[in-house]
């Protein structure tokens, strides 16, 4: 049960999830910011080749801060994070992270493969979400990674 409720807390009370609500939220008052969006990848057959692998390069990225988050001592003993009571919280929050990126990636995919059949605001706000939520799953693994670092390090 307390791993369920853990699970639900990272997932609902995180700063992608907030990003995730500004988006429904723009998308309900700006819809057309969306559409323009949308309508330039539409246009612009360069955009489709660049653009949309952003979430996958910051993906790769996360995969590597979450290792580092989970082992970040190279050269010693990690045995003391490792025996720690709250560890599997850290390790669950490492992997939803990654979860999350992995999705965005999904979601540059969908663009990638569906492009020519959904709407310009679909490509928008997919395109955006996608951007912004993996970078800021990314940055929150830096930073996760620079303090357990500091912590281990005597």
């Amino acid at each position: 049960m307390n791993k369920l409720i853990e699970l639900i807390r990272a997932i609902f009370v995180s700063f992608e999830f907030l990003f995730f609500m500004a988006i429904i939220a723009f998308l309900i008052y700006f819809p057309h910011k969306f559409e323009q969006i949308g309508e330039i990848f539409k246009t612009n057959n360069e955009l489709w080749k660049f653009l949309l692998s952003i979430p996958l390069v910051i993906c790769s990225f996360s995969i590597g801060y979450a290792w580092k988050i989970l082992n970040p001592i190279s050269n010693g003993s990690n045995r003391m994070l490792h025996e720690w009571p709250h560890y599997w919280k850290l390790k669950y929050r490492v992997l939803i992270s990654i979860s999350i990126c992995f999705l965005c990636v999904v979601g540059s995919l969908v663009i990638w493969v569906f492009g020519s059949v959904l709407s310009n605001s679909t490509i928008g706000y997919t395109f955006i979400g996608s951007c912004v939520i993996s970078v800021t799953a990314a940055i929150n693994q830096l930073l996760a990674a620079f303090r357990v670092r500091e912590l281990m390090e005597p």
